[in-house]
């Protein structure tokens, strides 16, 4: 029996999407196939990623659902690429697709030169991000809620491995207040004390010299391709290339190789977090 194919990302998280919606409005495969008027096992594969979804399966389905508007183009855009493994983006950085990729990780790397990684942020910290970026209060309530469904990845039976790696300067950079700061460093002390989680942190005196200059998110799964996340204010890309997948991967490689040992790495967290909390 030859090996089993990989399913494109794409393709999966498209079928996820529409499983996602098709549960939040609550609705059964036999009743959306009734309408529909089709075998309840085409519906299966398409959101299992296993069939391709055609510009008007996905429109009749889009319909049913009721979905409209940036949500319905990001959907359609997916289904664009659905066959093209690459490089897509979304809108906004806000879907429900990075928790979902999350969710079906085996290992996570977050590689980040100016902020503490989302999963280990805490209210307070990610507050005050959100108030400096000039988020509306409604929609920071949202992402907020968004970041505390994203830890939920780390409490289910099976974690991914996660690493997190650090420049020192993320430590160091206030948001909000020292305070804040003081008690962020003790979570991500906290964080990091998860059997599933490794912290390390690159010293200042190296990171400019080993080009740890951008932020970068490497995701792994078991039964599909790796995913390399980038995010920016007004948008977020997801890379599916092999090579260029390959890219970051070494980066993440060489920045593990200049980090601290994981004891040296928590103890400059918990140093620094007590000069923010005589500050």
């Amino acid at each position: 029996m030859g090996a089993e194919k990989l399913v494109n990302v794409v393709r999966s998280g498209l079928g996820w999407e529409l499983k996602h919606i098709r549960n939040g409005r609550d609705l059964s495969l036999e009743v959306v196939c009734q309408q529909l008027r089709w075998q309840q096992s085409k519906l299966s594969r398409m959101e299992n990623g296993q069939q391709h979804i055609s510009d008007a399966d996905l429109a009749s389905l889009l319909v049913i659902y009721g979905v409209y508007s940036q949500e319905r183009r990001q959907l359609l855009r997916l289904a664009q690429r659905q066959d093209s493994p690459g490089r897509w983006s979304l809108d906004a950085p806000t879907t429900d697709t990075l928790p979902r990729l999350e969710q079906e990780a085996t290992s996570l790397v977050d590689a980040e030169n100016v902020l503490i990684p989302g999963l280990a942020q805490t209210a307070d910290y990610t507050r005050a991000l959100m108030e400096g970026a000039g988020v509306p209060p409604e929609e920071a309530e949202s992402r907020l809620e968004t970041r505390r469904l994203r830890k939920d990845t780390l409490t289910k039976r099976k974690s991914p491995k996660v690493d997190l790696i650090l420049d020192e300067w993320v430590l160091r950079r206030i948001m909000g207040s020292h305070a804040v700061m003081a008690r962020q460093l003790q979570a991500l002390l906290e964080f990091a004390e998860r059997p599933n989680v490794r912290l390390w942190v690159v010293p200042a005196e190296l990171s400019g010299n080993i080009a740890f200059n951008s932020s970068f998110y490497v995701l792994n799964f078991a039964q599909n391709k790796s995913v390399v996340y980038l995010e920016n204010k007004e948008s977020c890309v997801y890379i599916e290339d092999d090579q260029k997948i390959e890219i970051f991967r070494s980066h993440a490689a060489r920045l593990g190789n200049a980090a601290l040992d994981l004891a040296a790495s928590m103890k400059l967290v918990a140093t620094i977090g007590k000069e923010h909390e005589r500050e």
